[in-house]
């Protein structure tokens, strides 16, 4: 037989709403006239009205062994993916909310540029169950004034191979550049240090007694890796991570540059922009930043160190020129790199003109010189001497009429004349003579002539 359907809260609303009407003389035929009649009334009760009926349905399930909530193909109850994506909604607002303020509050008298941030990275081997198999790691800490202070890396022995992912392991230790676990031959620090000194790190210039530490700044793929290489370090000391936040580094680098614009064409419309500027990556290929063993091993790209050193430059890249800080080699940008040439540019960039051909607005006379019309930002000589020969047309010039969309009628057969008529005198006979001329070919092969 089928199973009987529960009855809900609204099936007892209805009973009880039927009894009512049939003691004032109204009688319905089936359920559905009383579901169509009771509706209303239902969605306009008051919550304590509702409860009575919620109650006599939950009853109803607990007699017939109901489960009160329902579950997915896997097990999970759908209260409980309610809980994780409420919870991730109001983290997300949080994070926003917090970046806000600190830009707001610390822009509003140019203190921004002397705020420390915190920059964090990680490689990791290979993803299992829930938890990540962490080899590397390396802290950052960098402001817009005094850009890179100091870095703290340290690489990692996770401990033994988990069964079943030796595979997964190598294919990550080949392409990140790390040793495998069980062949790591140098000391590495236990975790129990690496947190101790990670929180002393984050917690320079703090009070002593600051229960909080300030959050850590990564790509937005790498939240997750980098929470949890801080969750594996605080469940294995004991220590409470209620202290730590990681925050997306993008949203970072917009709310930053658009706090400290003077312009409006300056700073980033949409978040995603930051985002794809942080993801293009303009210094991965400058050598020097990444650690020993990547250096000797060609693999600087792929460090950790390297990373959040080429995050730091980027951000600062963009947010010293608009605040006037002037950038020191290995501090706002890489070391070799020739801060002149770029200065000289970007000075340059400033001081050029607008379009290289200066058209008016339909309609409207033109008062600009030829000098000004004929000048380019890419080849400035060019433009002096084009300036200095062309004559001055600073008179207004008229204003053209719109040409006609069609072409006028006009009868054409009027002005054709008729061919004339050619005859055998109009066209010469072919003479002998040098040259190219058929009638020497002719005299030459002896063609035509009678033999005697």
């Amino acid at each position: 037989m089928p199973k009987r359907q529960v009855r809900n809260a609204f099936y007892f609303y209805m009973i009880d709403f039927r009894e009512q009407q049939k003691k004032i003389g109204i009688q319905y035929g089936n359920i559905r006239e009383v579901s169509e009649a009771a509706g209303p009334s239902w969605r306009e009760a008051p919550p304590n009205v509702r409860a009575k009926f919620e109650e006599m349905a939950r009853q109803e399930k607990l007699k017939r062994n109901v489960p009160d909530q329902k579950f997915t193909s896997t097990g999970i109850p759908f209260s409980e993916i309610e809980r994780q994506e409420r919870e991730l909604r109001e983290a997300e607002e949080a994070e926003r909310e917090y970046i806000n303020n600190i830009v707001k509050l610390k822009s509003f008298n140019s203190e921004i540029i002397h705020e420390y941030f915190y920059v964090m990275d990680v490689n990791y081997y290979c993803k299992f169950n829930s938890d990540y198999l962490i080899g590397e790691c390396t802290a950052l800490r960098f402001n817009v004034k005094n850009g890179i202070k100091d870095q703290f890396h340290t690489m990692i022995n996770p401990g033994p191979i988990p069964v079943g992912y030796a595979y997964d392991v190598k294919l990550g230790a080949q392409e990140l550049g790390l040793d495998m676990p069980d062949a790591i031959t140098y000391k590495t620090l236990p975790y129990i240090d690496t947190l101790a000194i990670i929180v002393d790190y984050l917690k320079h210039g703090l009070p002593t007694s600051s229960k909080t530490v300030p959050p850590i700044y990564t790509m937005p793929e790498r939240v997750q890796p980098v929470l949890n290489f801080i969750l594996q370090m605080c469940a294995k000391t004991g220590e409470d991570d209620g202290m730590f936040r990681v925050y997306k580094l993008d949203t970072l680098f917009y709310t930053l540059l658009n706090g400290v614009k003077n312009r409006g064409d300056e700073g980033f419309p949409r978040e995603s922009l930051a985002l794809a500027q942080l993801k293009k990556d303009p210094f991965r290929y400058t050598p020097g930043l990444g650690c020993r063993h990547h250096e000797d091993i060609d693999k600087a790209a792929e460090c950790t160190t390297s990373r959040v050193k080429r995050w730091a430059y980027t951000i600062m890249d963009s947010c010293c020129p608009v605040v006037g800080v002037d950038m020191l080699p290995s501090k706002h940008v890489p070391g070799d790199f020739d801060l002149d040439t770029i200065i000289n540019f970007r000075e340059q960039k400033k001081e050029r003109a607008g379009p290289s051909v200066a058209v008016p607005r339909w309609g409207e006379p033109s008062n600009a010189s030829a000098s000004d019309i004929n000048q380019s930002s890419f080849n400035e000589s060019a433009n002096t001497s084009a300036s200095t020969s062309a004559p001055s047309t600073s008179s207004k010039k008229e204003k053209k009429a719109q040409p006609p969309l069609r072409m006028p009628k006009t009868d054409y057969s009027q002005t054709l004349r008729p061919a004339p008529e050619l005859t055998e005198a109009n066209f010469p006979s072919f003479s002998a003579g040098r040259g190219r001329g058929l009638a020497s070919s002719l005299n030459k092969m002896h063609i035509g002539k009678p033999k005697k």
